[in-house]
């Protein structure tokens, strides 16, 4: 499962990265990521729900661990608002388990039929 996390943790990243893509690559990197990042898991035990919500969790624990340390940069060295920061933070966190964990069952429901 942790192999299949980075994978779309890479493909999140690497969405984001492309100077043109990144317009759409954002808001649905997380969909994506979980999209592909799935079919590297070697979970095959548990629901099609389960392994997608567990995939969601990790991926969002890993975007919360990033998110976190450039928060902290952000506050510490510039005059951003300390609230508005965190907000960010915390509610791209939840929109990745959200998204990551939908492209996760979708891309399990195809593979089922």
């Amino acid at each position: 499962m942790i192999k299949g996390v980075l994978v779309g943790f890479g493909i999140m990243l690497l969405l984001a990265l492309i100077p043109i893509v990144h317009f759409v690559g954002i808001p649905f990197g997380p969909f994506i990521g979980g999209y592909f990042g799935i079919t590297s898991a070697a979970s095959h035990t548990g629901s099609h729900f389960t392994k997608a919500l567990v995939f969601g969790s990790l991926l969002g624990v890993l975007v919360f661990l990033m998110g976190s340390g450039v928060g902290v940069i952000l506050t510490v060295f510039t005059q951003f608002n300390l609230v508005l920061v965190w907000i960010v933070v915390v509610v791209f966190t939840f929109y990745t388990v959200s998204m990551g964990a939908l492209g996760a069952m979708y891309a399990q429901l195809r593979a089922a039929n």
